[in-house]
């Protein structure tokens, strides 16, 4: 009986690999502008979703600081609407256009003292783009903030030697909404 010996076979080569992207590094955050040429940039972690809430659908709510515009029903929610740049004493939304028919609003969830969570609707001027970047790269400022902007920014963030943006402090908003 004799053998024949089959020529080896190598396995088959594997299709080359398409590149990998670089993976995505750093947190995200939403750019805004708080008025028209105001900008800041706001953390995404606790951010659900970006809306457009027409004003005749808010309800303005007596007694309340300032800066609250009212209350939105927000599927089947109260969803608080502040304005973030009067929060922090720059021009109210309600001044900043004569024909305003709704309000660009950043919905975030919000835990409480009570561990319960909340949804707070910060209104502003407009929400341009998405940033991303390490947040160890934020620069906190040395000097004591002197004003209520200043309170409510965690540093910031140099995107380039012409561009060094205010990033906000979720939490800090949130302390001094909650007073």
């Amino acid at each position: 009986m004799s053998t024949k010996s089959s020529p080896k076979s190598s396995p088959p080569s594997a299709p080359p690999s398409a590149p990998k992207s670089a993976p995505k590094v750093g947190a995200q955050f939403l750019r805004l502008n708080l008025v028209s040429e105001t900008i800041a940039l706001l953390p995404t972690e606790k951010v659900t979703q970006v809306l457009t809430i027409p004003i005749d659908r808010v309800v303005p709510m007596p007694h309340m600081a300032p800066w609250v515009i009212g209350a939105y029903n927000h599927r089947g929610e109260i969803l608080w609407l502040v304005d973030i740049g009067h929060l922090i004493d720059l021009q109210p939304i309600s001044q900043q256009a004569s024909s305003l028919s709704s309000y660009t609003t950043i919905v975030l969830q919000v835990d409480s003292e009570n561990s319960t969570s909340q949804l707070l609707g910060l209104v502003v001027n407009g929400v341009n783009s998405t940033e991303r970047f390490d947040s160890n790269s934020i620069k906190v400022s040395s000097a004591s903030p002197n004003t209520e902007f200043e309170k409510l920014l965690k540093g910031y963030w140099e995107k380039s030697p012409t561009e060094i943006l205010p990033v906000l402090d979720l939490d800090l908003i949130w302390q001094k909404v909650a007073d």
